[in-house]
């Protein structure tokens, strides 16, 4: 997939208002202490070094710490790690293993924030997130073919599992078979266009051209990409993810 490299720099403009300045302010001020728990093989690694990029403290984890969780709750511990990036499978393994516990005299630091990613959560997690005083939850939804992130919720501003609203700059369609606008309320496949859009896959036009389609919304000649996702838009514009449209 070829990714422009505007795409990360929106993404990262869009990160400082809705994501490190909320955490940031959250720490009262001061530099964080970011724990990087992904593989630089993954697009989800930017996520960690865009705080780097912004003057805050990344701690890189190698692969035997990283596949650990009692390991990583304790390195956490011990380095006073206040914002932690995993799928939400694994974040489920390190809150097993004490991660949002909080006792400065026996050692445990909370982070005040945990980033969320690469498959959907879980009831279980997004709740214990939303009611653990002091920490809060961030889910990021974004295909390979938008640069990394296209949609962003926090569990502050929904009581279920959302994947929020659309980044800066980028345009989320929930549409039918017929690419018409469902209503709120009601499942559809996800289109998204914006800035981040990639341009397609690398030396294979027939399969750029099925799955990066004009967009009918947008300027003359804007594309968008069909994610083959099945969301629904609630009354208030957060989007839910049901499921892919070809289960």
């Amino acid at each position: 997939v070829v990714t422009p490299y505007r795409g990360l720099t929106n993404m990262q403009l869009n990160h400082q208002k809705e994501i490190f300045d909320p955490a940031i302010a959250s720490a009262g001020g001061r530099r964080l202490r970011i724990a990087h728990t992904v593989s630089f093989a993954f697009d989800m690694s930017w996520e960690e070094l865009l705080w780097l990029v912004e003057g805050h403290e990344v701690h890189v984890c190698d692969e035997e710490l990283r596949r650990d969780a009692e390991a990583l709750v304790a390195y956490c511990d011990r380095h006073h790690v206040d914002v932690v990036n995993v799928t939400p499978t694994y974040a489920q393994l390190l809150i097993e293993e004490g991660l949002l516990d909080h006792d400065e005299a026996a050692g445990k630091h909370r982070p005040a924030l945990v980033l969320l990613g690469g498959e959907a959560v879980s009831d279980t997690v997004w709740t214990k997130l939303r009611r653990t005083q002091g920490t809060y939850g961030y889910n990021l939804y974004g295909p390979t073919e938008y640069t990394i992130n296209t949609l962003g919720g926090s569990t502050t501003d929904s009581a279920t599992p959302t994947v929020g609203m659309p980044i800066r700059n980028t345009r989320a369609y929930v549409l039918d078979t017929m690419l018409r606008p469902v209503p709120p309320g009601c499942p559809g496949e996800l289109y998204i266009a914006g800035t981040g859009l990639a341009r397609g896959y690398h030396d294979r036009p027939g399969l750029t051209a099925e799955r990066f389609v004009a967009d009918p919304f947008g300027e003359p000649g804007e594309r968008m990409y069909r994610t083959g996702d099945l969301v629904r838009q609630r009354p208030d514009g957060l989007l839910d993810f049901l499921g892919r449209t070809d289960d």
